[in-house]
């Protein structure tokens, strides 16, 4: 059966992956950093929803995450009650491409994440203890205090907003997400002084795909 293949064949090697074990039905990857995740095949919601589904855990240093995972043949993932911290170094993992890195401790509480095929959308918050991110081509750490990022789907976008816990209206990052994929990123000014390991000017805005 499907299911009980070795979770080796689904799981491609990344930079990112440091061993795999056990099957697509239960199994667990090990993630650069020392953190490890590890799944659960969920057979009922699998059933009722015709894709792959699963209940998830990521653990580790400075992390202790978990939630469900709906994931459908055409390339379209659902992750639902995404909760609990996560260390910076995962971003490093989800996100290979970014030009920073990050010391920091996450709060991760995310109703819903799509991603993939069909409509793309986020919802939830997450926030971060005081900490420090640099770029990877070197450079000066820059200190950053607690921070908030705020999701919310309105009609056929998503709107995140990134500000100071302690000064919400202050905002730092915007990012629209339509749910065709497309992003629009912009950075104020007062997030070029505090975030310059992003590498935006004031004003900057960046447009692609997710």
């Amino acid at each position: 059966m499907l299911f009980t293949l070795p979770a080796s064949v689904v799981l491609k090697n990344r930079p990112w992956r440091t061993g795999v074990a056990g099957t697509v039905w239960n199994g667990e990857v090990g993630i650069a950093g020392g953190a490890k995740f590890e799944w659960q095949m969920a057979p009922l919601r699998a059933l009722t929803s015709l894709a792959y589904a699963a209940d998830w855990k990521a653990s580790g240093p400075n992390t202790d995450l978990g939630g469900r995972v709906l994931a459908h043949l055409g390339g379209r993932m659902l992750l639902d009650k995404v909760s609990g911290a996560a260390d910076g170094s995962l971003l490093q993992a989800l996100q290979p491409n970014l030009p920073f890195t990050c010391d920091l401790v996450m709060q991760v509480e995310m109703e819903r994440i799509a991603i993939g095929g069909g409509s793309r959308m986020l919802s939830g918050t997450a926030t971060t203890d005081p900490g420090s991110c640099r770029r990877k081509n070197g450079g000066a750490a820059s200190a950053l205090p607690a921070l908030i990022l705020t999701a919310e789907h309105i009609g056929n976008r998503t709107l995140v907003r990134i500000a100071p816990m302690a000064q919400r209206r202050r905002t730092l990052v915007t990012l629209e997400l339509a749910e065709s994929g497309a992003v629009d990123i912009s950075v104020t000014p007062d997030g070029a002084t505090m975030m310059p390991f992003v590498g935006l000017p004031a004003g900057a805005r960046i447009q692609g795909e997710m």
